[in-house]
């Protein structure tokens, strides 16, 4: 069964937002997770709590730099306990170090170590494919060292982060995604989250022909404006 999130505004009021995402048939938020917090501006500390108490769904989203697993490793598996999920997504970055061939070997490492203790949580870890602007992590070659390594993790793929059709068809070969960003993008553009139809994606051929039956979480992550929310809701609705 497909699940259709949004990516949490994390800038506006906490029930502002959950009174749009279910005004717009939302099943869930994506929350951030970055340098050891939740992104969640017009909530107090702590905000885990407060969130809870609004009892809208949630998944996390780790944005975690390659040095960020031992620094932040332990509070995202208590925010992931707190919550009771079964499901944790990862966003990894390499900013704090210069990246080399060796970086995406080291993140596998790094990966296979918080999935062990996810996994004694009977937790779910879904990696996310990175944009050319990150560096390492967005090439098939780079996905296939950490998919290969652990084939337990599962896929989340960002298609505002893939390079051409051909670049995502060789991912989904490698590894059939279980989860899914969606946003528009113009080709020949590094990185953007483009409102569904304003840019180059063909959204109704990559989910008949490239990602058929998809059945899993999609998660919206072009909010910058509530129309083009709206618009995007109605593109996702007519996929699913």
């Amino acid at each position: 069964m497909v699940t259709k999130g949004i990516a949490l505004r994390f800038k506006e009021d906490y029930a502002d937002e959950i009174k749009f995402a279910k005004s717009h048939n939302f099943d869930f938020f994506q929350v951030w997770f970055y340098n050891g917090e939740l992104c969640a501006n017009s909530l107090s500390e702590p905000r885990e709590i407060k969130i809870k108490e609004h009892g809208f769904p949630i998944i996390i989203h780790a944005a975690f730099d390659i040095n960020d697993f031992e620094k932040h490793g332990q509070r995202l598996l208590e925010l992931v306990e707190f919550f009771g999920h079964s499901e944790v997504i990862i966003h990894p970055v390499c900013t704090s170090e210069t990246i080399t061939e060796k970086t995406v070997f080291t993140l596998a490492k790094k990966l296979d170590l918080i999935y062990e203790k996810l996994e004694k949580r009977d937790v779910k870890l879904y990696v996310e494919n990175n944009s050319t602007i990150d560096g390492f992590f967005n090439s098939v070659e780079d996905l296939r060292v950490v998919f290969d390594n652990n084939t337990n993790f599962g896929l989340l793929i960002d298609l505002a982060h893939i390079n051409d059709y051909d670049h995502l068809i060789n991912i989904v070969k490698m590894r059939r995604p279980e989860c899914i960003h969606i946003a528009d993008k113009r080709f020949g553009v590094p990185h953007e989250h483009l409102t569904l139809g304003k840019g180059d994606l063909d959204f109704h051929m990559i989910f008949r022909d490239i990602i058929p039956d998809f059945d899993g979480r999609i998660i919206l992550e072009a909010v910058k404006t509530k129309n083009g929310v709206a618009k995007s809701k109605g593109i996702i609705d007519r996929l699913f």
